[in-house]
């Protein structure tokens, strides 16, 4: 259970990973300039679940690191009740079993028992999120960390000043809202597909090339309209408003998922609409 715990962890974050095409270069570091600010701040995508072998920070990513003030993640993961919260938030008090009819819980019981081993019951009160993490924890064989855990670790070290742009309870409650028990039992089938896409988007995490993670993240095997709308849109236009309010005070990295860069309402569109210059970090 602690090794689901950690993968849903990273998966819970994982959500954020999808967006709209652009044609933006090819890369995860964003610097924000212009619009009365007097010191540049920076726009960081990130991947939630790189295998720990992988994990690297660029030196460009560095630099930026020590040239800011503060880092401001999705959630601020030094604060022990985000973590706390977590761990109630992956179970439910309404049995996944109680939501399915008898055929889709026989169902259930054998898919469960066959690819991961586990009976019903003893999953049967987990939440959405961490149903789909034992999915993840399936899929993903190696020791997996995240490039956001990478970066705050870092700034920990150089003493910056940690904060968060929303709730763990929030992540969880937008996706609870459109997974339904019908849902996770079709995503759980997907197991092979799952991998796959998966290793398409570390792959193109590891290359910069956020028009590759795009054509994965954005399959509408894993994502509706609905869960785009509500994960990526609503979000980034809620965060925007809190950027926009910080980076005049402190400069300011902000890493987040890195689904949540492009697109039409995407955090760079959005800042630039709000008169800042947001121009690509390649080395």
């Amino acid at each position: 259970m602690n090794r689901l715990f950690l993968i849903t962890f990273f998966f819970v974050l994982s959500f954020s990973s999808v967006f709209s095409q652009q044609n933006l270069e090819k890369s995860i570091l964003w610097e924000i300039q212009g619009n009365g600010l007097k010191s540049p701040s920076y726009l960081l995508g990130t991947f939630h679940m790189v295998c720990v072998a992988d994990l690297k920070l660029q030196e460009k990513v560095e630099k930026a690191i020590q040239d800011v003030d503060q880092i401001v993640l999705e959630v601020n993961l030094t604060d022990p009740k985000e973590m706390e919260n977590l761990q109630e938030l992956m179970f439910s008090s309404v049995s996944l079993s109680s939501q399915l009819n008898e055929a889709e819980q026989v169902e259930l019981k054998e898919l469960l028992l066959e690819k991961y081993n586990i009976s019903l019951t003893t999953v049967d009160y987990l939440a959405p999120i961490g149903l789909m993490g034992l999915m993840a924890m399936k899929v993903i064989p190696c020791e997996v960390k995240g490039y956001d855990m990478e970066v705050l670790e870092v700034g920990v070290r150089q003493n910056k000043r940690i904060g968060g742009l929303e709730h763990f309870k929030d992540q969880v409650e937008i996706t609870s809202s459109f997974y339904t028990a019908k849902e996770i039992l079709t995503q759980l089938k997907l197991e092979d597909d799952f991998e796959e896409n998966y290793h398409h988007m570390a792959t193109a995490f590891q290359q910069e090339d956020i028009e590759a993670l795009y054509q994965s993240a954005t399959d509408p095997l894993f994502m509706s309209e609905e869960g785009k709308v509500k994960l990526l849109d609503d979000r980034n236009e809620k965060w925007i408003i809190q950027m926009v309010d910080q980076m005049p005070e402190q400069a300011t990295l902000f890493a987040v998922g890195a689904g949540h860069l492009a697109g039409e309402k995407g955090v760079i569109q959005l800042l630039r609409d709000q008169g800042f210059t947001v121009t690509a970090v390649l080395k």
